[in-house]
């Protein structure tokens, strides 16, 4: 075969690997496409049901009602305290001024009238605080109770809705599965069919191998890596390490490498032990005849 004619089959396998790793991305394309359709064909649960089913919006929005009863009370307490404080601090101004004039002896009809007055008020001022706060701490203690309530109601809504959804990814996974695996199964047969006949379009089948393992690969990652992150995590890395490891013992710490190590350093290749150049030579010649 002349040099033309090997470049040019050269070039006609480089363009069919080209060709068939185009030939893997496109259907790539489409079959992640199908893999996301295929999501949508049992029912996905929706939030949105759970809270109804529990009537949270309901209880939330009777805890919000309650919130602006309370918000109203809490104003009505700080009226209320305020008044009380004012009536308290005119009631004692008008004691101690009528305390004055009886000390003096003199006759005070109109201090006394005004500090019965001031008292009648300040009393009156007191009973209506512990009216006000008797109603704020009334609908204090109902907005506690809705809120328990709502609380409860989520928490219902929240589980029923994480085991549905659980059984929803089961079930997408099941429909994926059921189209992938087939799929992977018929591109082994075609794979392995072509290669025992040695079939002109083997490198077809080895696309198609190729893109069923790459979208049972992404399924896979999709579907479960969610689940099970951290554990996937620590088994990918515990994979990878001990790969790496046996490829530098393979590559750096086998025995032909540690041998000429050994005789680089005047040193037997087999026990370490330092040795003449003649019986360098020696060894060199036996293991090139070996």
């Amino acid at each position: 075969m002349s040099e033309d004619e090997e470049a040019e089959r050269l070039e006609a396998t480089r363009g069919e690997k080209i060709l068939a790793s185009a030939m893997v991305v496109f259907l790539l394309i489409g079959g992640v496409q199908i893999l996301n359709e295929l999501g949508d064909i049992p029912d996905r649960p929706q939030p949105d049901t759970y809270y109804t089913k529990y009537e949270v919006y309901r209880l939330e929005a009777e805890e919000r009602s309650i919130e602006t009863e309370l918000r109203g009370a809490r104003d009505s307490l700080e009226n209320a305290n305020a008044e009380f404080l004012r009536a308290k601090e005119t009631y004692l101004f008008k004691r101690e001024e009528y305390r004055v004039i009886l000390d003096r002896g003199e006759e005070g009809e109109i201090k006394e009238r005004e500090y019965e007055e001031a008292r009648e008020r300040y009393e009156e001022a007191q009973l209506r605080i512990d009216a006000v706060q008797a109603v704020y701490d009334e609908i204090n203690g109902r907005l506690d109770q809705k809120r328990g309530e709502v609380s409860i109601a989520r928490n219902l809504a929240f589980d029923e809705y994480g085991h549905d959804y659980q059984i929803y990814r089961l079930k997408v996974l099941a429909i994926r599965l059921g189209f992938v695996l087939p799929l992977l199964g018929v591109a082994i047969v075609t794979y392995l069919k072509a290669k025992k006949v040695r079939s002109k379009y083997t490198i077809h089948a080895n696309a198609f191998m190729a893109f069923a393992s790459l979208l049972l690969a992404y399924m896979i990652i999709v579907n479960v890596w969610k689940a099970v992150h951290i554990i996937g995590i620590s088994i990918l890395g515990a994979v990878a390490c001990a790969i790496s490891l046996a490829y530098l013992k393979k590559q750096f710490f086998s025995f032909e490498r540690i041998s000429l190590s050994r005789l680089k350093e005047n040193k037997c290749p087999w026990c370490g032990f330092p040795i003449r150049y003649d019986m360098i030579c020696l060894i060199v010649k036996i293991v090139g005849r070996n």
